[in-house]
């Protein structure tokens, strides 16, 4: 199949491991601007730009990551408006979203974005189970599960050596929540949804917000069928505001909580690589891995690679996942509800649900080395045999080939309290 990609990324290379024809389309903001940021006139700039190749070309889909290949294109039949560029070109538009829906269209009005989710020709994969039922119970098509992946390229992969372990334990990745900062001024009201949602999730961790939100709590009317574009829109935004504080926890609950707790529990020892640590919470921290060969380096040089889910996802994995066992690192994570279907755990990696059993699981496999490279070496047999994005790719364009979804959405799910 011919694919258009927008941007490099990873989906070059998946496509060279699939054996599919590509070529590559510039994004409407250029790195290292945040993709995300594009707004409607680079969208437009960029569609006016992509139109000659797409006529050279003639590819049959379009594959991106987070919606960069959402663009707009003026109507031949009325200058005067504008159309999305890959329904005027009549080219399914497949976008994998590694990251929340506000985040993907930073750049976008939301009477522009939330509109545009409602074409049939646009397929959205989304990594986190719960936002994708959330998408398809507001009556968005063709939306799609699909995890996150590693990309395609040469892994090392022999077994670890004593000698390789050069750091005992260490986090790589950011702090991304400003929610609690000082000078935040939060309205009590936003904060009602979030915590009701956090508190029902203790007790029952199947219930997602969008249950709380609509079904079990009823703070507005949940979507109808029969309701235009617009209405659910609105009911949309409304939506997303109220769940801000319920994300800024969950960053809290999955993330933050474990790098502060190691960092005043094991000091030195635990090597915490990313940036805002210092500025959030005074905690020293190191600068990013500087090239993509030292960054899966690290992973194969580290004892205990250690993996915490941000606030953005309620149970599916994040690309830190399948990054570490790509590599042959061993991981120890925090326990998310999808992990069990991409992993066996215990044999392919290890997770654990608190701060007990973490430091527990630390000390443990530290001090069983044998276990702990056994476990590296089957997740990385299990991560290059099913979780690359070579194999996401084929996925994604299973669905053109024979129009059955990657994973369908369980919208039930968003309606069973």
């Amino acid at each position: 199949m011919s694919v258009a990609i927008i941007g490099d990324g990873w989906w070059r290379s998946a496509c060279e491991a699939a054996g599919e024809d590509h070529f590559i389309l510039p994004p409407a903001v250029q790195p290292p601007a945040n993709p995300y940021s594009a707004d409607a006139r680079a969208r437009m700039a960029a569609a006016a730009g992509w139109r000659e190749q797409f006529e050279q070309n003639r590819p049959e889909c379009i594959v991106d990551n987070g919606a960069m290949g959402l663009a707009f294109a003026v109507d031949s039949q009325d200058a005067g408006s504008a159309k999305l560029f890959h329904e005027v070109m009549e080219t399914p538009l497949l976008s994998q979203w590694i990251d929340p829906l506000v985040t993907v269209f930073q750049g976008l009005p939301w009477n522009a974005a939330w509109p545009s989710l409602y074409s049939d020709t646009w397929h959205k994969f989304v990594w986190d189970k719960p936002q994708a039922d959330e998408l398809a119970s507001f009556g968005v098509p063709s939306v799609h599960h699909l995890p996150m992946a590693a990309m395609d390229r040469d892994y090392k992969t022999d077994l670890l050596q004593a000698d390789e372990a050069a750091c005992a334990v260490s986090f790589v990745g950011g702090q991304n929540t400003t929610y609690f900062q000082a000078q935040r001024s939060i309205p009590a009201e936003s904060l009602v949804a979030g915590t009701l949602a956090q508190s029902v999730r203790a007790e029952m961790p199947d219930v997602c917000f969008y249950d709380v939100f609509f079904n079990l709590y009823r703070f507005v009317e949940p979507p109808r069928a029969d309701e235009s574009v617009e209405q659910r829109a609105a009911k949309a935004q409304n939506y997303f505001n109220h769940k801000l504080f319920y994300n800024a926890f969950s960053c809290i609950k999955q993330r933050d909580r474990f790098v502060i707790f190691l960092k005043h529990r094991l000091g030195d020892v635990f090597r915490l690589i990313g940036t805002n640590w210092d500025k959030a919470y005074g905690l020293p921290c190191e600068p990013q891995i500087a090239s993509t060969d030292d960054y899966f380096e690290h992973f194969r040089k580290t004892a205990v690679n250690l993996n915490f889910v941000n606030g953005n996802s309620d149970s599916g994995l994040n690309m830190r996942h399948f990054e570490i066992t790509a590599a042959g690192g061993f991981m120890l994570c925090y326990h998310q509800d999808e992990i069990d279907e991409l992993f066996e755990v215990g044999r392919e990696c290890d997770t654990f649900r608190n701060e007990h059993e973490m430091l527990e699981k630390i000390r443990f496999y530290i001090e069983h080395a044998d276990r702990r490279k056994q476990i590296a070496l089957a997740g990385q047999k299990r991560t290059l045999s099913e979780h690359l994005y070579s194999h996401r790719l084929r996925n994604m364009l299973n669905v053109l080939r024979d129009g059955k979804p990657a994973l369908a959405p369980s919208v039930e799910s968003a309606t069973a309290v």
